[in-house]
């Protein structure tokens, strides 16, 4: 008797997907943000992982000639038609519902790379740069919107499927020769505001009242949490307003202050087994696509997850802290002009004449 796709079906990634999820609702109602529009999307997101779990995913490598180009056309639109928000161009309105298409880049590159790379055994020079030649176009697009943070994410997908296609060292270690290369010319590739946040994020304390404010107060939230946190909607840095872009930006900060350390360890957890159970899923997939799909999506949720770290890691520079899976989602699956992102200039970060009295 062959196996009912409720027995093929990993129960884990759905159950480790909806402790994440409740999470998250949890802290958007904290932040006194649109939870209501929060769990529209976890309803429609529900649906979607649904109709994609009784999908024949064997079907997707034939579609990959047609979505690559749709990708790079609303790409291009986005410079063409697409409108700003908070110093960025980056999203579209299609029929009044707003479309983030470098978002779905990511997604529709992780396919066409798996369909690009599932049918070459050994990776060549020639099938090398071809993979290349297929994310630079997506990646310069994706650059100049500005988005910097998705950039790297793209970037990151493209190294870590050349690696599980079997890609030489030499390959690979063509690749990290020119990011040394690139290294160097960084400070005079990116923009102002881009500059100065990896001032801020070496010693916020040198603004405090203005461009340093935002990462001093999440800090201050973080810290404020302690062990066991100060309990489910009662942090007051967040409920206050000291903590800005409580609901998207920063939502870590807030939710680090209700949960303390160790519901952030718990929160790490779970994405950590998430995590572990898509590196199961590339090892169990029966097929070459399936297991650079699997893997690719792994490389794309990690590589957020260790970019938007807490904003007390002074390890990396603040845009858009840990998980901002926690807050506003939709714009991470298909949305609009909300958040600030990692490449968009910020806010302004002047605290509000109210804050200053504490």
């Amino acid at each position: 008797m062959r196996p009912s796709l409720w027995q093929k079906l990993d129960h884990l990634q759905p159950l480790l997907a909806g402790m994440l999820l409740v999470l998250g609702l949890m802290t958007v109602y904290s932040a006194h943000a649109d939870w209501l529009r929060q769990i529209v999307w976890v309803i429609l997101g529900a649906g979607a992982y649904a109709a994609m779990t009784a999908f024949d995913y064997r079907r997707l490598p034939a579609l990959a000639p047609w979505l690559y180009p749709g990708m790079l056309v609303l790409l291009v639109a986005v410079r063409l038609l697409g409108h700003s928000a908070l110093g960025a161009q980056r999203w579209l309105s299609i029929g009044g519902f707003p479309l983030q298409p470098s978002e779905l880049s990511k997604l529709v590159l992780v396919l066409v790379l798996a369909s690009y790379l599932s049918r070459v055994d050994r990776l060549s020079w020639r099938a090398f740069l071809g993979a290349l030649g297929l994310v630079a176009p997506v990646a310069a697009l994706i650059l100049t919107q500005p988005d910097l943070g998705t950039t790297i994410v793209v970037v990151a997908v493209l190294v870590g499927m050349l690696f599980l296609a079997g890609a030489r060292l030499a390959q690979l270690g063509s690749l990290a020769a020119c990011a040394v290369v690139v290294l160097p010319l960084l400070p005079h590739l990116l923009h102002g505001y881009q500059r100065r946040r990896l001032e801020i994020f070496l010693n916020p304390g040198s603004d405090p009242l203005g461009a340093g404010y935002n990462l001093l107060q999440a800090r201050i939230a973080v810290g404020a949490g302690g062990l066991f946190g100060q309990g489910w909607l009662h942090g007051l840095q967040g409920a206050l307003g000291f903590v800005p872009e409580r609901a998207t930006d920063f939502v870590f900060a807030v939710y680090a202050e209700q949960f303390g350390l160790l519901g952030s360890l718990l929160l790490l957890a779970l994405f950590g087994a998430l995590l572990i159970r898509l590196l199961h899923a590339t090892a169990v997939a029966p097929d070459r696509f399936g297991a650079l799909v699997a893997g690719g999506v792994f490389v794309m949720i990690g590589e957020r997850r260790h970019e938007h770290r807490p904003p007390a890691d002074r390890r990396h520079p603040s845009a858009a802290h840990l998980v901002r899976r926690l807050g506003h989602g939709d714009h991470a699956r298909s949305s609009g002009p909300g958040p600030v992102d990692d490449g968009s200039p910020p806010a302004s970060a002047a605290p509000r004449e109210d804050h200053l009295v504490r």
